[in-house]
């Protein structure tokens, strides 16, 4: 079965963890899930798709971190300094997570972990990438745009 012949399931529940569970079931047996989130939540709708994608992806813990806080638009000095670790270390993980996902640039990844979430109406998006519309502005350098290397 590929992937446009997925039957979709639809599916509410708020619990992020038992909605990644649900997911990782429905995908084993060959469904497409498709978990309805709050409209009016964007940031629900973030921390859902950023579950998805490190998922999906596979990233680890500390990527996953990274990848949040790059899709609410902050830059690497920022994330540096709000974890504790170097501007280098970040830059080394961006690098991680862009290879891991095939996002090139801080505005794929957006578009990725947001059509992750996409429930295939055109306003869907919207919440979350209005919330979040710093990330798809940032430089798609690893380096956040600080004008760093």
């Amino acid at each position: 079965m590929t992937g446009d012949d997925k039957l979709r399931v639809r599916f509410s529940v708020d619990d992020d963890e038992q909605a990644s569970r649900i997911s990782t079931l429905l995908e084993a047996l060959g469904y497409e899930p498709v978990r309805e989130v709050d409209r009016e939540s964007p940031q629900t709708r973030l921390r859902w798709a950023v579950s998805r994608l490190s998922q999906q992806a596979r990233l680890t813990e500390r990527e996953r971190d990274i990848l949040t806080r790059v899709l609410h638009g902050r830059v690497n000095h920022e994330i540096a300094e709000e974890l504790g670790i170097s501007k280098a270390t970040v830059k080394w993980h961006m690098h991680n997570v862009f290879t891991k996902t095939g996002a090139g640039t801080r505005e794929a990844l957006l578009r990725s972990a947001l059509q992750l979430d996409e429930t295939h109406t055109p306003s869907a998006a919207a919440p979350a990438a209005a919330s979040i519309e710093a990330a798809a502005n940032s430089p798609a350098s690893p380096n956040g745009g600080d004008g760093s290397a």
